[in-house]
């Protein structure tokens, strides 16, 4: 993380305007979620197309006050496999302990239909190859926490971590792809500080 320039979980991001409460941002993210069918075991699932991964555009507001900070960004699908858009508000609080900083976050994910329906929609088509029931998504909002963790090893070098859980929305658990009510992920990783 720099001056003008950071990387925040797997989104990158261009600092245009920053002030003692105020940053704005144009970000690029790597948005991992994918399906391939011939890594799934369901005999039914194995019959869907592929999803793939895809790279989001777009920009991020902060502003960070002495109680914590408010984060507003909306990005759109840059290589158009969804062609769909999504967006984020949330809070969080950086607790800042010598060497290590924990952040606690909480915040709501909005996808609107396109992402949805390319990620979680059965098609008629691959109802038919599948015997699995047709399924169209709409849009969706998505409430999560978080715990953040950074622990400084050098000057310049960080070792990070993070975990958030998410309650899934109707549109998406409803997906006959789907057959949970929530998600955990946990990411880890080192980070130099230009």
């Amino acid at each position: 993380e720099g001056d003008r320039f950071y990387v925040r979980q797997t989104t990158g991001g261009w600092i245009l305007w920053k002030d003692e409460k105020n940053e704005f941002s144009l970000t690029a993210s790597w948005m991992p979620l994918h399906f391939d069918p011939d890594d799934n075991d369901d005999p039914q699932m194995k019959h869907l197309d592929e999803r793939k991964a895809s790279a989001f555009l777009g920009g991020a507001y902060y502003r960070h006050e002495n109680w914590g900070s408010l984060k507003v960004a909306v990005s759109g699908d840059a290589m158009d496999e969804s062609g769909g858009v999504v967006g984020e508000i949330s809070y969080f609080r950086p607790l800042r302990m010598e060497r290590l900083t924990l952040t606690p976050s909480v915040g709501i994910f909005y996808s609107d239909e396109s992402y949805n329906d390319y990620y979680y929609e059965v098609s008629g088509s691959e109802s038919r190859r599948s015997g699995l029931n047709e399924y169209a998504a709409g849009d969706s909002w998505t409430p999560y926490v978080g715990l953040a963790a950074k622990y400084q090893l050098t000057q310049n070098l960080f070792l990070n971590a993070s975990a958030v859980y998410t309650v899934l929305p109707d549109d998406v658990k409803n997906s006959p792809m789907i057959d949970r009510d929530d998600s955990f992920a946990l990411m880890t990783g080192l980070s130099w500080r230009f």
